[in-house]
């Protein structure tokens, strides 16, 4: 059973000194008291000075591989704050912890572990992308999901986002399971796979994504929206039916769900012109927008579209506009518009 914290038999005192070599000593005894008196003492150390406890993170390491341990929960947790610490020390226990996690995905040291992981996973994803299966296995096996394993996921998704394809189907199960708790982080990692050249192995994260486009959290808000976006560079048809929320967004005071809804509109319009006559007036008005990102992709909306309503003002932006891209793609936009 795991330990959840408290003082235990052989427990240094709160104001004794943290003594490394003897705790290294205990660490290595078979005397489980003394092992658990020696991972209470690194853990009273932690707050107050963790690279001091570096130098037990092997020792830490083998006790998680003991069956017969019954503190792994406290191991789990010095392993999990010393990765904070420092990432190099316990990066090479990355095995060792995904197959603790692999057998005992309901245990609550997995929670501290699958922590421990996506600390690693932001600073050395190469040590943990070679473990995205298993671990989407564990995130599937534990009941209700963890956040913090599907955090590994979103972590690895910014350094090798084809790492995360197998896990698609876990986290579309987690999304739609709690889309309030698990969205920003799912639809972060999933959006960023779609940016790559990734197949995508399912769209039925689209659906769960099409439903937060007006959201009152604002991250959520733009994560499903940007999310979106990224899925129209590659499948405009999904994000089809999302195009009267899209317009809805581009109204929205948040700038960046604004400019989000903007590019995801402007993707799909570029395949589906069609779509354009009912979001065709708030485009418009975004020409006008304070934020770059908006006013670049309104233009490049409503050249797909060849509204010639548009022109007087694209040729503003073209000619006048400060930012370099918006008067790009406003000058790409006019020609298209002129040439219809």
């Amino acid at each position: 059973m795991d330990g959840e914290g408290g003082r235990t038999v052989g427990t240094p005192r709160a104001d004794d000194a943290f003594e490394l070599p003897a705790v290294l000593a205990r660490l290595d005894t078979d005397d489980r008291d003394e092992q658990r008196a020696a991972v209470a003492a690194v853990r009273d150390t932690l707050a107050d000075d963790p690279a001091v406890c570096l130098p037990t993170v092997p020792k830490l390491r083998r006790l998680l591989g003991d069956a017969d341990v019954d503190f792994h929960g406290e191991v789990a947790y010095c392993l999990a704050e010393l990765a904070t610490e420092s990432t190099a020390d316990v990066a090479p226990s990355t095995d060792e912890i995904v197959a603790f996690a692999v057998e005992n995905p309901e245990r609550p040291a997995t929670a501290e572990l699958l922590r421990c992981l996506a600390t690693i996973a932001a600073d050395q994803p190469s040590a943990v992308v070679d473990h995205a299966d298993a671990i989407a296995d564990v995130i599937d096996r534990r009941p209700g999901y963890d956040r913090r394993g599907l955090k590994i996921f979103q972590q690895l998704s910014a350094a090798q986002p084809g790492a995360i394809q197998s896990a698609v189907p876990v986290l579309t199960a987690a999304l739609e399971d709690d889309p309030e708790r698990h969205g920003v982080v799912v639809l972060s990692a999933v959006g960023r796979l779609a940016r790559s050249e990734t197949p995508l192995p399912t769209l039925e994260f689209v659906d769960p994504a099409l439903e937060l486009v007006d959201h009152d959290a604002v991250p959520l808000r733009r994560n499903a929206v940007g999310c979106l976006a990224d899925v129209a560079r590659r499948t405009p048809t999904a994000v089809e039916p999302a195009v009267p929320e899209l317009a809805t967004a581009l109204e929205h005071d948040d700038g960046e769900t604004r400019a989000n809804a903007a590019v995801a509109i402007a993707r799909v319009t570029a395949e589906l012109t069609s779509v354009l006559e009912p979001v065709r007036e708030p485009l418009l008005e975004r020409l006008d927008d304070d934020h770059d990102r908006v006013r670049a992709n309104a233009a490049v909306a409503l050249g797909h579209g060849r509204v010639d309503a548009a022109g007087d003002r694209l040729s503003t932006l073209a000619h006048e506009d400060p930012n370099p891209d918006v008067r790009e793609r406003a000058s790409w936009a006019l020609d298209r518009v002129s040439s219809a």
